[in-house]
């Protein structure tokens, strides 16, 4: 990955390839739904992180989505997407909240896995992820926008 020019003739890292990152479990826990996942660069470059991963959950790492994917909290007390940049193992996190209690009301399906989009990217990472999910059109994950760590 390279630099853009900015303004004033200065440089800002290129935005962060999926390539350049490892998605990391972070910290929660599935009794109230909220995780704080984390990407780190892998890379030997800084890069630039900004906006919202797009999650879903699914049965293998390249396998079709099951259920809704996440929705994009935009509310007013949401976090808004700020330019992240990542140093080399520099770290950014976004809080993926699941609710976990709307199984109880639906035909749920168990899936093993968390696909996960970086910002403006269109490769994936992914998670052991076990968990339960009620189909579509139901929607029970929200993402937040990738803040700095």
């Amino acid at each position: 990955m390279g630099v853009v020019r900015g303004r004033k003739g200065g440089t800002t890292p290129a935005k962060c390839a999926t390539s350049q990152l490892v998605l990391d479990k972070g910290v929660g826990g599935p009794v109230g739904g909220d995780w704080f996942l984390r990407f780190i660069n892998v890379s030997s470059t800084s890069c630039v992180l900004q906006g919202f991963p797009g999650v879903s959950q699914t049965l293998d790492a390249a396998g079709d989505p099951v259920g809704e994917p996440a929705d994009r909290d935009q509310g007013p007390q949401a976090p808004k997407p700020v330019p992240v940049t990542l140093a080399p193992n520099g770290t950014a996190q976004f809080e993926f909240i699941t609710y976990p209690t709307q199984v109880n009301a639906c035909a749920a399906l168990r899936t093993n896995t968390l696909r996960v989009y970086p910002p403006d990217n269109t490769e994936s990472l992914s998670l052991p992820w076990d968990s339960l999910i009620c189909p579509s059109p139901q929607r029970m994950l929200i993402v937040r926008a990738v803040q700095p760590m």
